[in-house]
């Protein structure tokens, strides 16, 4: 016996584990990886559908929208974290409902997470979303709403002979702004995809012994993802690329960011406008089709963890 758990992939001490190894861990992994796959697939399609959208813009002359090295945080980062949070801390089911009713497992047999409906619905989302970003954003910094910023020019009333002074009104700001809402839309969308949010507990480190859990088992690691590692470490490399740029080595790499960040996040209102509008109208969007879903054409797990919130299984 000793010699066959040594040449085995996966040792179970007791059979009865297996139980709970299939019905609650098995289930809940495939569930994570299968909403992990789609949302990565998702993310990388609306920053290339935004570049995309741009190519006719420019002619198909191959001009970049984004900065380079902006595009690295979406992967790193920025529109990554809040995913793999998700993917290892979701669950749909409370682990007792699925002890109690373990006819929910059959989700994973017949691929209910990854099925056909799922995966059309996840590419029309991004074709959606990647339209909302993009027409949302760049008409209106086009057409003059971005060569004037938000204390000077027109808005100080200096005159009508002095519109601005020609802040923002370059690609780079037009590229970071555009940018700017695919992070905050994928920040948004994992958070309402997410099933269990993981609220965690304050203060989350003590100074004393015997005080419960530690603080890894009281982090709130749904608000730490969209925040700390999402939105927040994404304005920090803006500001910290735009000072490398300017203050750092002297190598052109990084000469395009100079004062961009500054442009965009501190002298324009419509940045902030945008930033307003495109993130609602996209989850308004992906909202109403979701509600619509559950409500008319429902899976058996969405039944189930209806059943499973209102708490009536539990008497």
């Amino acid at each position: 016996g000793q010699q066959a758990v040594n040449a085995s992939d996966f040792a179970i001490a007791q059979f009865r584990f297996l139980e709970t190894l299939l019905l609650i861990h098995g289930r809940w992994n495939f569930m994570r990886m299968s909403k992990s796959c789609l949302f990565f697939f998702y993310k990388n399609a609306a920053l290339i559908g935004t570049m995309m959208v741009f190519s006719e813009r420019c002619l198909h002359s191959g001009t970049p929208l984004y900065d380079p090295w902006v595009i690295s945080v979406f992967n790193f980062v920025g529109g990554s974290m809040p995913i793999v949070l998700m993917a290892c801390f979701d669950r749909d089911l409370p682990r007792d409902y699925v002890m109690r009713n373990p006819e929910v497992y059959e989700c994973g047999p017949k691929n209910e997470f990854l099925s056909f409906r799922m995966t059309l619905r996840t590419v029309f989302m991004t074709i959606i979303h990647t339209l909302v970003v993009y027409h949302f954003a760049a008409p209106a910094l086009w057409l003059g709403g971005g060569v004037t910023p938000a204390f000077k020019g027109l808005m100080a009333n200096w005159g009508r002979d002095v519109p601005g002074d020609g802040e923002g009104g370059d690609l780079q700001v037009f590229g970071t702004t555009i940018y700017s809402q695919l992070i905050y839309i994928v920040t948004f969308k994992a958070l309402y995809e997410t099933r269990s949010v993981i609220h965690g507990e304050f203060p989350t480190f003590t100074c004393r012994r015997g005080k419960g859990e530690g603080w890894w088992n009281r982090i709130g690691y749904t608000y730490v993802g969209v925040t700390w590692f999402s939105i927040l470490f994404y304005m920090f490399f803006l500001y910290t690329y735009q000072l490398i740029g300017r203050d750092g080595p002297q190598s052109g790499t990084f000469f395009p960011m100079v004062f961009v960040t500054e442009h965009v996040m501190n002298m324009r209102s419509i940045t902030w406008m945008i930033s307003i509008l495109a993130p609602t109208m996209a989850c308004i969007f992906d909202i109403t089709g979701k509600v619509f879903s559950n409500m008319f054409y429902p899976t058996k797990t969405q039944i189930h963890a209806e059943i499973a919130a209102s708490g009536n299984w539990k008497k």
